[in-house]
């Protein structure tokens, strides 16, 4: 009986399921790394984020996301509140302000209208203001108030950490954390390069506001046609 002498270079079968094994395993790591780094990217820039439970409704209405209590009459002054995510003034207002804000329109005093523009994008459609108005719009979209408000609050007070660093699947990881679906975040991921739902309707803001004022430019707070001058103070002098 004879036995075959292979030659040193000749790989068998077992080895080729070994090196196929270690290859496979290797992927699994290297996609473990990656996922695990998102996550950890994500809840570095989550991290202090409080929740919010809010008690008004939101709702979609002329371009604006509409914030308005139950406790609102047809005579509760109303404002339009134009922001920009990448307008770093807009996020310092927001962190000043946005309590007064929210005591207010809880209580029935106020009814907010925020305007989103992306005037600072100076007219392309993948900019940080574009791409986080975007993901805003799809979660508000859903007709949930605490989810609006709650990722708002996060693009707003994290603008510094993630301004032009995020992808749209960033964003959907981001809004998952503060309650977004996984169909929601699905959506956001997947939103179409060319935004132009969300582009449209920062362009009917930005035009609103040009007609009213004359000029964009963000943070504005426009009541009867007229800027509120002292932002610091403006939920009070809205209420007037």
């Amino acid at each position: 009986m004879s036995t075959k002498i292979k030659s040193p270079n000749e790989k068998s079968n077992g080895f080729l399921w070994a090196l196929l094994a270690v290859l496979l395993i290797a992927a699994v790591i290297v996609g473990y790394i990656f996922m695990s780094n998102q996550g950890s990217k994500i809840d570095k820039v989550t991290e202090g984020i409080e929740k919010t439970d809010v008690t008004f409704d939101m709702a979609i209405k002329d371009n604006a996301y509409q914030l308005k209590s139950n406790k609102a009459t047809d005579s509760t002054p109303q404002v339009d509140l134009y922001e920009d995510f990448s307008c770093p003034h807009c996020a310092d207002l927001a962190i000043a302000t946005d309590a007064d804000m929210l005591k207010a329109i809880d209580a029935g005093e106020l009814v907010v209208n925020v305007r989103t523009l992306h005037f600072l994008d100076g007219g392309k459609t993948d900019g940080h203001s574009t791409r986080a108005g975007d993901a805003l719009m799809i979660a508000a979209q859903q007709g949930d108030a605490n989810l609006y408000w709650n990722f708002r609050d996060m693009l707003m007070k994290k603008q510094a950490d993630i301004y032009a660093k995020w992808n749209m699947q960033d964003f959907a990881d981001a809004a998952r954390q503060v309650g977004a679906s996984e169909e929601t975040a699905k959506k956001i991921a997947e939103s179409p390069a060319d935004h132009a739902a969300a582009v449209a309707m920062f362009k009917a803001n930005e035009d609103k506001l040009k007609t009213e004022t004359g000029k964009v430019s963000s943070p504005r707070i426009i009541k009867d046609g007229k800027d509120i001058d002292d932002l610091q103070n403006w939920v009070a002098e809205a209420k007037k």
